[in-house]
């Protein structure tokens, strides 16, 4: 857990000890902590603040993770109203956000589905807190790719957090098929997660606030 605000640490300390199967390390607060933490125990998952001050960022301390482990799995904390740092964060490599007011059992049921891996369940809400951020520039982008009709319903459905297997019964299909698909979709909008190919369906207006 990386923030420079003690009361959000405190909260957090709180709503996450004595959660079963779940075990805190020491807090940290700036961002060179947490990449010096991060190489001494390797946590399953880590809660990193955006901004912090001084010194680097939580973008750049997600950065820095993930060049040191591609396997890192990195929650980014918002707040209500996030700023341009969010796409930041996850062009960095972060897996998704939560609002640092998220009920108990949203931000541990996001903690345990992270520790399991990429999923979509990550994202539900992801993609309004981009709009709201108002970091989208479609005109960046010198092309748009094209999608089939499934891909696109793929991407929207990852786009509301619906997990794999929620889309496979929606589609009639396998887990593994869906997961198929998710991987064409990465590397057709140049994706290195899903949280990644939210922004980019928000870029390209595949998605609608």
């Amino acid at each position: 857990m990386v923030d420079d605000d003690r009361w959000t640490i405190r909260g957090l300390t709180a709503v996450l000890s004595g959660t079963p199967g779940l075990e805190l390390l020491e807090p940290v607060s700036s961002g060179e902590e947490a990449i010096r933490a991060y190489r001494a125990f390797r946590p399953d998952v880590v809660l990193m603040d955006i901004n912090m001050s001084p010194g680097i960022s939580g973008i750049e301390a997600t950065a820095a993770i993930l060049r040191d482990d591609p396997d890192a799995r990195v929650i980014a904390l918002t707040t209500i109203a996030p700023g341009p740092g969010l796409v930041r964060v996850l062009e960095a490599g972060a897996l998704a956000a939560v609002d640092k007011d998220a009920s108990s059992y949203a931000l541990i049921e996001m903690i345990r589905i992270a520790a399991a891996g990429d999923d979509p369940a990550l994202l539900g809400g992801l993609a309004a807190d981009v709009f709201i951020s108002g970091n989208q520039d479609a005109s960046v982008q010198t092309a748009v790719p094209r999608l089939t009709a499934v891909e696109l319903e793929t991407l929207q459905l990852i786009c509301k957090g619906r997990s794999y297997d929620e889309i496979a019964e929606s589609r009639s299909v396998s887990p593994a098929t869906v997961k198929d698909h998710a991987r064409h979709l990465r590397e057709k909008l140049d994706a290195a997660n899903l949280a990644q190919l939210v922004v980019k369906a928000v870029e390209y207006r595949f998605i609608s606030s």
